[in-house]
């Protein structure tokens, strides 16, 4: 045996060691306990190990293998163990749903689809009053935490186990295409875009449990969120059955997370739901209703001292007070959250603040201002490289120059922002700005082309 394979050894065993620590310690309570093991041999020589070693303290071992539908809780819940059980839960099989997506298109990968479950029925998984340990690969490990930072924040413990040769593993799954986040160029990322949600029965499922055993527990506020985040995105997806119920039901679980978060006095969270509420009702054009969201909001931020979201929910006003043609009051809100940002160093807050000044100028017909502000933008997503940025604020000065007349320098924008959305595989902003080229060529008089661009535009 080798040097290093000595320490490895030395390494392991005093992790194993606090791994059955754990395990005996914590029974009669839920304990997550995640371990990272890319050797499977290994993985399953240390699993036999410690339920051999367990049943010797009276202690049960079960086990649950992930399979197509990878819900922890689902397997949980089938194992029916009763509520005063000394057990030990080994959970396995997440390197199985490891899958590589090739195109936006294929189809959510069960990795996705358990990270999903992790993250939004972590409050359902309280009624499991025993230590489980979750057996996972270093690759899932690096992205637990980021794709469920609920589960994330609930573990015990977190523990790796080494090895000098380990079995190769599928990468975690990402998509490649040519438009990253950051925007740069050609480099594979995560896709954050069709994150997995669970059907709105299993987030109502855990909150009737919670009421019914603790009506006054605190996350329950987190829970009601978690349901209105949940209906939010289904309507925003178009995956809503019923549009009218679907709002009304988001409408009703924002208004209890409010409630609770006011009766357990959790300031913050509460300024963070009425905003997100406020967001909501603005993109259903209920800009009254959404603009009282954020007035409260904005007071309870400024009573905190929250500087950073201040400035958003005076931003998040301005946006609202545009949708009901109050340009004017936008603009002084745009304004002083502008100065918010830059005081506190906010440099993303600062660019979205220019963007949102430029579309209120032009709203108002005040163009020369408004392109001010939006090559003000542009400029710094080009220095920082935000190519989605760029192209962004190129369209919005080709709106701007097209209103004003100056129809020859409105095509050079909008040319160029195409040219970067087809480059970084923006779909959306494609069709944007063909419309516009369709739009100033109409105006033009050059017809045909105008038809040719709207054409174009429809059929993406």
């Amino acid at each position: 045996m080798t040097e290093t394979a000595e320490s490895i050894d030395i390494a392991n065993e005093k992790i194993y060691e606090k791994l059955i620590s754990l395990i005996a310690d914590n029974q009669n309570q839920l304990s997550l306990i995640i371990v990272s093991c890319d050797d499977l041999t290994m993985r399953q020589q240390i699993i036999g190990r410690y339920e051999r070693e367990v049943r010797l303290e009276e202690i049960q071992a079960q086990r649950i293998v992930l399979g197509t539908e990878p819900s922890l809780k689902a397997g949980l819940v089938k194992l029916a163990l009763p509520a005063a059980a000394r057990v030990v839960v080994t959970v396995t099989g997440s390197e199985w749903l490891l899958r590589v997506k090739t195109r936006s298109s294929d189809a959510q990968s069960d990795l996705q689809k358990f990270f999903g479950y992790l993250q939004w029925t972590r409050e359902g998984l309280r009624e499991f009053q025993y230590p489980i340990v979750l057996w996972i690969t270093s690759t899932i490990l690096l992205e637990i935490s980021r794709k469920a930072p609920d589960f994330w924040s609930w573990r015990k413990a977190v523990l790796r186990f080494a090895s000098e040769s380990t079995v190769a593993v599928l990468p975690v799954e990402r998509e490649y295409s040519a438009a990253p986040a950051d925007g740069s160029v050609a480099s594979a990322r995560v896709n954050d875009d069709d994150d997995f949600i669970p059907p709105p029965a299993e987030i109502l499922s855990a909150i009737s449990q919670l009421a019914a055993r603790d009506p006054a527990s605190a996350n329950l506020a987190a829970l009601y969120g978690k349901l209105a985040e949940i209906y939010t995105k289904r309507i925003a997806r178009g995956e809503a059955t019923d549009l009218e119920q679907e709002q009304q039901q988001a409408i009703e679980a924002y208004q209890q997370a409010i409630d609770q978060y006011r009766s357990i006095n959790k300031k913050s969270a509460l300024a963070a739901t009425l905003n997100q509420f406020g967001n909501f009702l603005c993109e259903t054009s209920q800009y009254k209703k959404s603009i009282n969201c954020y007035q409260q909001s904005l007071e309870i931020y400024r009573k905190i001292g929250d500087r950073q979201d201040e400035a958003a929910s005076l931003g998040n006003l301005g946006i609202a007070y545009a949708g009901l043609g109050e340009h004017q009051r936008a603009i002084n809100f745009h304004q002083q959250s502008l100065e918010i940002f830059r005081e506190v160093g906010d440099f993303k807050g600062e660019v979205a603040s220019f963007g949102y000044l430029g579309i209120a100028y032009r709203d108002l017909g005040e163009y020369q201002r408004a392109i001010n502000f939006h090559q003000q933008s542009l400029e710094i997503f080009r220095e920082i490289g935000d190519r989605h940025g760029e192209a962004t604020s190129l369209s919005r000065l080709g709106d701007a120059y097209n209103l004003s007349g100056e129809h020859q320098r409105a095509i050079s924008f909008y040319q160029q922002s195409l040219e970067i959305y087809r480059e970084i595989g923006d779909r959306k902003g494609e069709t944007t700005s063909l419309s516009g080229l369709g739009t100033v060529y109409n105006l033009s008089g050059e017809h045909q082309r105008a038809i040719s661009f709207y054409q174009q535009s429809l059929e993406i």
